[in-house]
């Protein structure tokens, strides 16, 4: 099942040594791995033959072949990557130019492996097409479940019972309906839901139930069983008729099915199958198609007591851990189901201590119920393209609760050599609902098709468990809690560590079980576990590593043993020591990334990146965190170089920074003003990245030490800013600019991410152009003295996120044409920390027809943090709406915990507090509306008087800390200074800033 992932990792191997520059092969060297390349180019395909067969097939004996090829490959890898380790001097302070590699002693490695390769060959192709059938068979015909109450995915059910009973009025032709989602998602459970459910019985008097199944019986037995159980029913012709077909793994299954249906009467025949993915219903005519989503904690809370406790309530002194069991479940109904039963089945299931030590993991209650749903979930990783298997192994690796940034698997699987393509984690999380995935706030209301719309990503805990032990057993990476994890056979020849307790490192005899063991062919070193401040050796002999993630692993300074691993492409460390020079040596890397352990800036000399980093030809991806980067003319370029983030950098800099990083696609930079910097300089840089940088898609500009001019940070002529115009995503802060140099940005064609930060642009009121920001999706606006927020006719047609915050003067919030605009669309405005007139506004906006608007407004002047949510439809009458509070197109939440509002970017709908039964009576209702008014206004006089006293509170502690600070220095002070720095705290004015 890894033959598949050594084979891609072997070629990569020998095409990046042929490819590299620095590499010189004598003798017949070439001539062996060219031979041992060539012969691996067909295997690929060979392997993706088994992609083509039913997963009702047996692949016992074709995975003991493909093990026996994985060792084969993974051999003589090791015995190439050794042999060239051996040929670069490391250990010397700098690497020649060129570097002469003899390989000749590989000849005896090559001929085993090519000779192996052969004799396998026909074997594994014979055994692919004569798998025999799996045993046993796994379908049924007829209903076979009770009418068991269903806990749970009640909005799902309600859309699929609705959309099956407005089918019926489509006559003519037969339509299906399909529902997907991983294994053990409750599929089956809401399939049942509706194939009991009365109204359903009712409309549909003829109804069918198949259990399809992995191992299904001849098709032509199954087509057999529905027309026997249809034609029973002497009304048949005159009845609507609803077919199930439960746990179909093949389109060939289906389309037979359907053939066999397509006989009787196609105008009464509903067909709804359930699935495991969505890849091979995508060419379906469906009437419709839906994920089953996981279980919120609300019901999963319901499901685990409902298993556990029956008709009793959960008791007092068991809700708080069993609140805590049902979140760790994750929203799996089958792992809540599988706890449920081996906690009733305990004969402590009312002990608070039992609960606890579950809730904690410190019993086995959670690995025992992962190890039963294995056998569940495991042939859906079985029964993956060759292509995705390595790639999905891998993504157990991280912690659970990690959500981990598609950018960074993608580095992460190229340095291992198993993919670049994004293509893959789209296939794993879309098409077979593997991968649990955090859209971005821009993606929150639209289709998500594409793998790049998505944040981060993780693996469900219960995947997590089937990927380590798979990837454990097949020594692709082992994982490490505790000493005694390294002490058994499970850690020899394994070619990944990774450590959930970091402190192992520092352990004598875990060391020397990792030198003896694994240290000569580990090629990953992951540091996975809590934050450990404290540094500890990681020296045991490893030659071969690709890959160390040790960003959870504090190191005083670089640790030097590092430098001899030539083989790394892949290093993450959290160091506030100095990067040396001899960095260059690690000339195979492809990303970098260093970050400090806190980021304190030292009043001296900066510290900076060694100019060496631009010998680093390979370097893809650039992270470095609080250093100042240096670009010298006569360095050459990165031309490889995609992400470039965190360095800081002076004007000067960037203007020659921008000729080094032609391919750049990212950049985050930080520039540190000086007194004489000039303020066109500044503008001047982002003309250089606009005329030297053309593949530019996201651009992070912040600026550090600003300069007061006048009252405007760099007073200058409109039009002036220059920027690329093809730029997706850009994000500004502190350039003080006037809002008059967003015309520029409003006319990029591609912009769908904006965010402003710390004044980025100032002044009281922002007035865009007619038609402009056609396509940006996502605006934030933050620590601003923006007062009117007015968007031009026709502007921001495609805004569906809106979100400010801090800015105290806001008062009014004029409608983008998202909102106007007819359509289903919606819309969601974020208010964190203003002026509640801006609240009061944004929900008076204007709506299109079909148009739904939520706000969710926060505040924390109050003595407790509050939180208030709004959301209305375009088709309700403002008027109409002002006079009735009570609408249901109206909603009002206030809450009274700190909340990060962030986290409910995907909220699917909003609570509805205002559920007072509306009395005939209207002296009673009017009485009620007035009441209510009157509570909404005294709470924004409230919070208006509070802030202002905070607000006045907080520059007056500003002036007091600044005249301190100058006395402390000695300096002069006079009425000037004073006034200036009255002006400077005028700007403070916000608790970040401050702080």
């Amino acid at each position: 099942m890894t033959a598949y992932g050594s084979v891609k990792s072997l070629r990569n191997t020998i095409n990046n040594i042929l490819c590299c520059s620095r590499f010189s092969p004598v003798g017949r060297s070439l001539r062996i791995i060219e031979g041992v390349y060539n012969k691996l180019e067909h295997w690929e395909e060979i392997l993706e033959r088994l992609d083509s067969t039913s997963p009702s097939r047996s692949r016992k004996k074709v995975n003991a072949l493909d093990g026996i090829i994985k060792d084969a490959i993974w051999r003589f890898e090791d015995s190439l990557e050794s042999l060239l380790t051996h040929h670069i001097p490391s250990q010397s302070e700098t690497l020649p130019q060129i570097v002469s590699i003899d390989l000749e002693s590989l000849q005896n490695d090559a001929n085993p492996l090519i000779q192996k390769l052969n004799d396998t060959k026909e074997e594994y192709i014979y055994e692919v097409e004569n798998m025999p059938q799996d045993e046993p068979i796994s379908s049924s015909i007829g209903f076979h479940g009770t009418n068991s109450k269903m806990i749970g995915l009640s909005d799902q059910f309600q859309r699929l019972k609705t959309e099956l009973l407005q089918s019926l009025g489509h006559s003519g032709w037969m339509r299906a309906y399909g529902i997907y989602g991983t294994a053990g998602v409750g599929k089956t459970a809401l399939a049942m839901k509706i194939y009991e459910d009365p109204e359903i019985q009712s409309k549909y008097g003829c109804r069918v139930w198949v259990t399809v199944g992995r191992v299904p019986q001849p098709i032509s037995q199954i087509s057999q069983g529905i027309l026997a159980q249809l034609v029973e029913d002497e009304k048949f012709g005159d009845q609507k008729c609803l077919v199930v077909l439960d746990d179909v793994w093949e389109r060939k299954v289906f389309d037979c099915l359907n053939y066999s249906l397509s006989f009787i009467q196609k105008e009464c025949i509903q067909v709804l199958l359930t699935c495991r993915h969505q890849k091979w219903i995508n060419g379906i005519p469906f009437g419709g198609c839906n994920e089953v989503r996981f279980l919120n904690e609300e019901e999963s809370m319901e499901l685990l007591c409902e298993k556990v406790f029956g008709d009793e309530v959960c008791p007092p002194q068991l809700h708080k851990a069993a609140t805590k069991i049902a979140k760790l479940c994750e929203g799996l109904p089958l792992l809540i189901l599988t706890v449920a039963d081996i906690i009733s089945k305990s004969e402590h299931n009312r002990d608070p201590t039992y609960w606890n030590e579950v809730a904690e993991k410190r019993n086995s209650v959670f690995t025992d119920a992962c190890n039963q749903i294995s056998k569940v979930l495991f042939p859906s990783y079985d029964y993956l393209p060759q292509n995705l298997k390595m790639p999905f192994l891998f993504m157990g690796v991280f912690p659970q609760d990690y959500n981990t940034p598609l950018s960074k698997i993608i580095i992460m699987l190229a340095a291992e050599g198993l993919s670049d393509d994004w293509e893959c984690l789209r296939e794993l999380a879309i098409e077979y609902s593997l991968v649990l995935r955090s859209l971005k706030s821009v993606d929150k209301t639209s289709q998500e098709f594409s793998v790049r719309e998505y944040k981060t990503c993780r693996l469900h805990s219960s995947w997590q468990h089937v990927c380590r032990g798979e990837a454990s057993k097949n020594k692709f990476y082992h994982v490490l809690h505790k000493l005694i994890d390294a002490l058994g056979e499970g850690l020899k020849g394994q070619r990944g560590l990774c450590l959930e307790n970091n402190i192992l490192f520092g352990i004598e005899e875990f060391r020397n079980s990792v030198r003896s063991n694994c240290a000569s062919s580990t090629r990953s070193l992951f540091f996975y576990g809590p934050y450990h401040q404290y540094p500890i050796p990681i020296d045991v002999g490893f030659r071969l590593l690709r890959e160390i993630d040790a960003l959870t692993q504090r190191f005083y300074t670089f640790p030097i043993e590092i430098l001899s691993l030539v083989q790394l492409k892949y290093l993450a460390l959290t160091c506030n020591g100095e990067i040396p020079p001899t960095i260059s040596k690690l000339f195979n890397l492809r990303a970098l990334i260093i970050h400090p352990h806190l980021n304190i800036r030292r009043c001296e000399a900066p510290s900076y990146v060694p100019i060496q980093i631009w010998d680093m030809r390979e370097l893809e991806h650039l992270e470095i965190l609080g250093k100042s980067l240096v670009a010298p003319s006569h360095v050459a370029s990165l031309k490889k170089l995609k992400t470039l983030v965190g360095v800081n950098a002076n004007i000067r800099t960037i203007m020659v920074l921008s000729r080094r990083i032609p391919n750049i696609e990212k950049l985050g930079i930080q520039i540190d003003l000086r007194p004489f910097d000039d303020s066109n300089d500044l503008l001047s840089c982002f003309g250089c990245i606009s005329t030297f940088i053309s593949s530019l898609n996201i651009l992070k500009f912040s600026t550090t030490n600003p300069v007061i001019k006048n009252g405007q940070i760099f007073p200058v002529t409109p039009g002036s800013l220059k920027l690329p115009h093809h730029l997706s995503k850009l994000h500004l802060s502190g350039l003080g600019l006037p809002w008059e140099y967003m015309d520029v940005t409003g006319s990029m064609p591609t912009l769908n991410v904006l965010k402003l930060r710390s004044y980025a642009f100032r002044g009281s009121c922002w007035e865009t152009e007619r038609k402009s920001f056609l396509g940006l999706e996502y605006l934030l606006i933050e620590d601003s003295d923006l007062v009117q927020w007015k968007p031009g006719s026709g502007s921001f047609p495609s805004l569906t996120y809106l979100s400010m915050k801090h800015c105290y003067k806001l008062k009014e919030i004029q409608g983008p044409a998202s909102l106007c605009q007819d359509g289903s669309n919606s819309i969601l405005f974020e208010l964190e920390d203003c002026n509640p007139l801006a609240l009061t506004c944004a929900t008076q906006l204007q709506l299109g027809a079909y148009v739904t608007l939520r706000v969710i407004a926060s505040s924390s002047f109050y003595e407790k943090p509050t939180t208030i949510k709004f959301e209305r439809h375009g088709d309700v009458d403002i008027s109409k709406i002002q006079r009735n509070y009570s609408s249901p197109y109206f909603h009002w939440l206030e809450d009274t915990d700190d909340e990060d509002m962030s986290d409910h970017e995907d909220e699917k709908g909003l609570e509805d507090t205002d559920d007072e039964d509306m009395s005939d009576d209207e002296d009673e209702k009017e009485e009620r509306i007035t009441m209510k008014k009157l509570r909404i206004k005294e709470r924004m006089m409230k919070a208006r008087a509070l802030m202002g006293m905070r607000m006045r509170r907080m520059r007056r502690r500003m002036v007091a800390i600044m005249c301190m600070i100058m006395r402390k220095q000695r300096r002069v002070q006079s009425s000037r200074s004073i006034g200036v720095l009255k002006k400077m705290v005028g700007v403070c004015q916000c608790r970040r800033v401050c702080e």
